[in-house]
């Protein structure tokens, strides 16, 4: 278990809002008021698109419900999906508040009654979640229909593959060595909408872009030197940090790009990138 700073109040209200209409078990079950240490994890089923070759992508994040504790849960007995593989890419690491768009599982299309559930002990507290092809959970997360809104495109060299929308499979893999500085750079670019995003009237502006650096799965610690930036221009961005491994071992991170829409874009899930690194740490 580990603690690290406040993300802020705000996310008890979206994470409240987005469990309490989830289908099943963890959705009938209300999140506790906010602790610092000592409160479960619950799954979260954001809902499942389409893609081009006719399979289904479903995507799925987290609610850590304590203000302080990094909660850790390998996969296992209290960390696994059925049917098929208990390890199909969740996360291991779950840090506090309101995580969208984690993770994705993509499978067949031919089959509209499939069923997957992801169950999740954390603090000595079980929760699952459903993860079903609904129609009512049908999501738009790489393009919004409504004012023509996309993800802003996270490259890992400044002339390579681009990857936008939620994350599939390993995008980058790389090398490391426990307690030496790893740079992380990534290229970023974002088209603006057709029409103008405006923020809620009671809010302020959010920066055009907003990129941020998480860890996923790993067996030790990891420092960033900046895990948040942020940028009042949305295109052709450059954003550098570091990460500082304490143990060797293997390391999955996660690096997210968020538009004016904010987190999970404001719950509509459009527009926002992420992507998932693998990084091998040597002694």
């Amino acid at each position: 278990m580990r603690a690290i700073s406040s993300t802020g109040g705000w996310i008890a209200g979206v994470a409240l809002v987005a469990l309490l209409a989830a289908p099943g078990p963890a959705g009938a079950q209300t999140p506790r008021t906010l602790v610092e240490f000592g409160a479960p994890v619950y799954p979260a089923y954001e809902g499942w698109y389409e893609n081009p070759d006719g399979t289904i992508t479903l995507l799925a994040g987290y609610f850590n419900g304590n203000t302080e504790e990094v909660v850790d849960v390998p996969v296992g007995e209290n960390n696994y999906l059925e049917p098929g593989s208990a390890d199909q890419g969740q996360p291991t690491r779950f840090a506090p508040g309101r995580a969208w768009g984690v993770f994705t599982i993509r499978i067949p299309g031919d089959d509209r009654n499939a069923r997957i559930t992801w169950h999740l002990t954390a603090n000595g507290e079980t929760t699952s979640i459903p993860f079903h092809l609904d129609p009512q959970w049908i999501i738009e997360p790489l393009r919004d229909a409504a004012n023509g809104n996309e993800p802003p495109t996270i490259r890992f060299d400044s002339g390579g593959e681009g990857f936008t929308g939620p994350p599939i499979g390993i995008a980058r893999e790389m090398t490391a060595t426990a307690g030496a500085p790893l740079d992380l750079a990534v290229w970023t670019t974002d088209v603006k909408p057709e029409v103008e995003v405006r923020p809620f009237a009671a809010r302020r502006r959010r920066p055009a872009l907003i990129l941020r650096w998480h860890v996923l799965r790993g067996p030790g610690e990891v420092e960033f030197a900046e895990p948040v930036q942020e940028f009042e221009e949305s295109s052709d961005q450059n954003p550098t940090t570091t990460a500082t491994f304490t143990e060797p071992g293997e390391y999955i991170l996660r690096v997210e790009a968020l538009d004016e829409t904010g987190d999970g874009g404001s719950g509509f899930q459009c527009c926002w990138t992420s992507a998932h690194v693998r990084v091998t740490v040597s002694e």
